[in-house]
């Protein structure tokens, strides 16, 4: 008992459970929300901050630009060059005037800075930038040799004389501030600049963090730099979108779940409660509820007596009238298709082949018609059911797309043979029919210890609920074509055997048909 007050009850956990499902949704879905609002502001300020290192980087553009105005008025002067180039006055920044002597080979004509001399011959990274250089200002791959990064810029014809470029370069620590990294776009950035297309730790060329590769959620923007793109990699120092959109999905899980047990103790008062009256209730209306339902159980038997027993009455008459129009209209057509000679006019021929498929139709409506009102007592002698399984799978095999499997034990009943096998057949050959584009029919036959049990399942759609006990009725029927009466002479012929059968949906899907059938045969030779 006293678990029993313990325990809680399972409308109290569904509730609860359902509460704090709603409150883990509403902190997913706000968690989702504050996050790719977060992303996007993130990338919003990368794409600022890349638009800003564009900008300053794209300066020294117009410095070479200006370079390269001197060089064209100068007509390539060395000391017009120099006097220019040292008025840019950065520490560690090289400038170069440099002068082509064989393809791709470029020789210092003047510099400024203390990288290059005059006469030295351009290489490496320094010599393929010259060597593509135009009207457009063209960077060359950053290095990054220890804490040092090198990037250089060129520019050549036709802002210079043929055969002419200009080179800058220079190179600095990448952890240092910089103008590209100081302005406010970066203030609540942690971004790394390199001087590639994709991010390399060997192309850095700026940072303001040491804690590489960034981790968390990052954002990528490209740098426009000339005829090439750079890239800028970015993660956010804190939260952009604030402290309290941050915490605001953990306030609503908490919330949620402080909500859901208050909800679920309240439903649990109420439903024992309920419980209480309902125990009460029970008591007193338990004897009046069986006797409902013996009396509903009588009811239910005589009107399905009354009603098999008119259906007897008006489907014997029918079934005995429409015989013989039947048959004369059968020998009539057999003489017309005869008269017309063969071969038949094709117009006549489909005519003739829609009256004979329609008249057989209706000859076996009047056969099923008889064989229900007909009495069939069973002839009851021993019967090996096994054989019977074998004699039905002989003569009604199963189509090519229809895999039949069998499980059969011995068993031996007293039972009409041929009755029997019409009630398997029957079975059986809707088993087929309800799996029109094939699957699995499992044939089973076994003791039950009081008898024998006739397993027929199919892998169709199953049965629609509340339709199982109807199957059994005279007339009724699911399929297009059908008469309703197969499943009803069926449920005669195994009760006139003292045996059952039931209708069910089966697992995973498609229906199960039972028949119980006992070993001594009709109740009356028992």
């Amino acid at each position: 008992m006293a678990r029993r007050l313990l325990r809680a009850s399972p409308v109290s956990v569904i509730v609860t459970l359902v509460v704090v499902a709603v409150s883990v949704v509403g902190f997913v879905l706000t968690e989702h929300s504050t996050t790719q609002q977060e992303q996007a502001l993130l990338q919003e300020d990368t794409g600022q901050a890349a638009a800003l290192a564009s900008s300053i980087l794209s300066g020294v553009g117009s410095s070479l630009d200006s370079l390269a105005s001197v060089v064209t008025y100068s007509k390539g002067s060395p000391t017009a060059f120099s006097t220019a180039a040292q008025a840019f006055g950065v520490e560690g920044l090289n400038v170069v005037l440099a002068s082509r002597g064989a393809p791709r080979h470029f020789t210092v004509v003047a510099a400024a800075g203390k990288g290059f001399t005059p006469g030295e011959v351009l290489s490496g990274p320094a010599a393929a930038t010259v060597a593509r250089a135009g009207a457009t200002l063209t960077p060359s791959p950053v290095v990054r040799v220890g804490d040092r990064s090198t990037a250089g810029f060129a520019v050549g014809p036709p802002l210079v004389p043929a055969g002419e470029a200009i080179y800058l370069q220079f190179s600095l620590n990448p952890f240092t501030s910089t103008p590209v990294t100081a302005g406010h776009a970066f203030a609540d950035l942690r971004a790394a600049l390199y001087g590639s297309k994709g991010p390399s730790a060997s192309h850095l060329l700026v940072a303001t963090t040491s804690q590489l590769p960034l981790a968390g959620p990052v954002a990528t923007a490209p740098v426009a730099l000339g005829d090439s793109t750079w890239t800028l990699v970015a993660a956010a120092r804190s939260p952009l979108t604030g402290s309290f959109a941050t915490k605001a999905p953990f306030i609503i899980l908490f919330l949620g779940i402080f909500v859901a047990l208050m909800v679920g103790v309240t439903v649990e008062i109420l439903v024992r409660r309920q419980r209480y009256a309902a125990h009460l209730v029970a008591e007193r209306t338990g004897d009046l509820e069986r006797s409902l339902a013996d009396l509903h159980a009588a009811q239910r038997a005589l009107v399905r007596s009354e009603r098999l027993s008119a259906l007897g009455e008006m489907a014997s008459v029918v079934g005995h009238e429409l015989r013989n129009p039947l048959t004369a209209v059968t020998n009539a057509l057999f003489l017309v298709r005869r008269g017309l000679g063969d071969p038949t006019p094709p117009a006549l021929d489909e005519h003739l082949t829609m009256a004979e498929r329609e008249t057989d139709k209706a000859a076996t409506l009047a056969e099923d018609l008889t064989a229900f009102v007909r009495p069939r007592e069973p002839a009851l002698v021993e019967v090996d059911l096994q054989s019977v399984v074998a004699e039905v799978v002989q003569s009604t095999p199963p189509p090519a797309e229809v895999d039949l499997q069998l499980d059969v034990e011995p068993h031996t009943v007293l039972a009409d043979r041929l009755q029997i096998t019409e009630v398997l057949t029957n079975l059986v050959t809707n088993a087929y029919q309800a799996m029109p584009d094939g699957g699995a029919v499992r044939l089973e036959l076994r003791s039950n210890g009081e008898g024998a049990l006739l397993v027929v399942q199919d892998d169709g759609e199953g049965i629609e609920p509340g339709t199982a006990e109807r199957l059994f009725e005279p007339f009724f029927t699911t399929k297009a074509n059908g008469t309703g009466l197969g499943l009803a002479i069926v449920r005669r012929l195994v009760e006139a055997h003292g045996g059952t059968i039931t209708v069910s949906n089966a697992q995973p899907r498609g229906a199960r048909v039972e028949v119980r059938l006992p070993d001594s045969g009709h109740d009356e030779q028992t």
